[in-house]
């Protein structure tokens, strides 16, 4: 088990300003790929040209394949807030905890605490490909994400119990 000391772990910021870079551009690429998904858009370019710049140009591919599962597979409702928006979501802070302790332990099946309750069983084993390659990526650019144990157990006021909700909806 490992073992995080509150100095270690990001404290519940709720503004992105707060946030250190690898934070802030985790979030800001999440939030650019779920307005594009939204307006039916191609920014892979300009994805990849951010993630280039940041060191770590390789992270586009893992990322589309995470967000992907999420759009076409999950269920319920994700509160992930415009890329100009200045407060963070608790289902933001959720998916940084669940990449965070993808890369601290290097164990797949760790981040399912956060994601589980967005994708179905078979959905979820098929995430945590993307989801720990993401994490792997970001970590070997220096690009880490504080742990947020705290963020496993909250509940958003979009988040709905499993299959409330037939469809997928990823707010902007």
């Amino acid at each position: 088990m490992t073992r995080i000391s509150s100095t270690d772990s990001a404290t519940m910021a709720m503004a992105l300003s707060d946030l250190p870079f690898g934070e802030q551009l985790f979030l800001w690429s999440i939030r650019m790929w779920v307005r594009a998904y939204n307006d039916d858009a191609n920014i892979h370019n300009i994805l990849h040209n951010g993630f280039k710049l940041a060191g770590v140009p390789t992270a586009l591919g893992a990322l589309d394949a995470m967000m992907g599962i999420f759009a076409t597979s999950g269920h319920g409702v994700m509160d992930i807030r415009c890329p100009n928006c200045t407060e963070v979501s608790l289902d933001e802070h959720r998916i940084m905890g669940a990449i965070a302790v993808l890369q601290q332990t290097d164990q797949p099946l760790d981040g399912d605490a956060y994601l589980s309750c967005w994708v179905p069983t078979a959905a979820l084993r098929v995430l945590r490909g993307p989801a720990s390659q993401l994490a792997g990526i970001m970590k070997q650019g220096g690009l880490m994400i504080r742990a947020r144990p705290w963020a496993r157990n909250l509940h958003s006021n979009h988040e709905m119990v499993e299959y409330e909700i037939p469809e997928n909806r990823i707010l902007n």
